[in-house]
């Protein structure tokens, strides 16, 4: 009897252990379909990027909580890392009655609440048109979030630049410091969020960027099936580009982005038209465009796996600024294809 009750309270101790250490859960992503563009052999890639990732909290009472966040990324076709090893997030922070505050690797801030007035939410072939300065996640951040107020949400991050000392010097004994881009980041977010009118308005300064920046400013509102929405963003680039020690040509860019989601059934039917035009005086006489269309459709097989296709029609003023956008954005190959038409089909997983 006396073992017994041993034995019972043994198993009570370790229950209350388990119950105090942290939640955790294990999400993830598997995608792929085959895209076809123009200048470019048939391939396989995925649409929302591949991923596995742990997240959780410990509950540190009176309402606060610890918290973490760790995301891999990864090509699902040939099992390579996409980016840094850890390249969704890698972040731990504190959260309570006053919001959450997180350190690490974070999702940029303009970059999370702007994509939601595209309706390919910057994935993909149809994916609007991107400035130059944008990035989805940023490094050696510290990020705020506030609780909901009635709708409205505040949310502010501070980066560090990666060569703020001017001596600073790299193993070999190279100077690190790139023209004046050895700049801190900022970012500073607003949105409102109430039934069917979602509302955001973002302006950021990347870390290493030369002080260039971004603003942006749109809404969606959504009434029975269908969703329509219209966004503006504005960019300053002072000729860098976050994570490049590659001089990039100095420009601003005005994008803007209509959107329309049509739901059918279990189905979705995707259309955007994305309009850019770029002023870069160096070079050019006159500032150039750029005009994006897209439609796409998603059928959903159940509430974690869906069927998707899409097709796109990209119009450059000319191989001028086909060849600025496509290396700025992509690689260091020169474009010389003035239109480019991609068609994307595959299938999504999520669990």
């Amino acid at each position: 009897m006396k073992k017994q009750l041993l034995a019972a309270s043994v198993l009570a101790a370790f229950a209350g252990m388990a119950q105090a250490q942290s939640n955790v859960t294990v999400y993830g992503i598997v995608d792929t379909g085959f895209i076809k563009e123009t200048g470019s052999d048939v391939s396989m890639g995925s649409n929302i990027d591949n991923r596995i990732g742990f997240k959780g909290s410990e509950d540190l009472g009176g309402g606060y909580k610890a918290t973490f966040q760790l995301e891999k990324r990864f090509n699902l076709n040939d099992g390579t890392i996409k980016g840094v090893d850890w390249e969704g997030a890698s972040n731990v922070g504190i959260a309570g009655p006053f919001g959450a505050v997180r350190l690490g690797r974070l999702n940029e801030l303009p970059t999370e609440t702007f994509r939601k007035l595209d309706p390919f939410n910057q994935f993909g072939v149809g994916s609007m048109l991107l400035g130059s300065q944008r990035s989805t996640r940023i490094s050696d951040t510290v990020r705020y979030d506030s609780p909901n107020f009635s709708g409205f949400k505040f949310g502010a991050s501070y980066s560090l630049g990666k060569n703020t000392d001017k001596d600073s010097r790299d193993n070999a004994g190279t100077q690190l410091k790139l023209a004046d881009a050895d700049n801190d980041g900022y970012a500073v977010s607003l949105n409102y969020s109430n039934g069917p009118l979602y509302a955001v308005a973002n302006w950021s300064r990347l870390a290493d960027s030369k002080d260039s920046s971004v603003w942006n400013l749109g809404a969606f509102y959504k009434f029975g099936p269908a969703k329509v929405s219209l966004g503006y963003e504005k960019t300053h680039d002072k000729g860098y580009k976050l994570g490049s020690a590659k001089a990039l040509k100095e420009s601003t860019q005005d994008n803007w982005i209509l959107g329309l989601q049509y739901a059918i059934g279990a189905g979705r039917i995707n259309a955007s038209f994305s309009y850019m035009d770029i002023d870069h005086a160096r070079d050019w006489n006159d500032s150039k465009d750029i005009k994006k269309y897209s439609l796409g459709y998603e059928y959903d097989l159940s509430k974690r796996t869906t069927l998707y296709a899409m097709v796109s029609y990209s119009d450059f003023e000319d191989e001028a600024v086909s060849s600025f956008y496509r290396k700025s954005k992509d690689s260091d190959t020169v474009a010389t294809d003035d239109s480019i038409t991609g068609v994307q089909i595959g299938i999504t997983h999520k669990f």
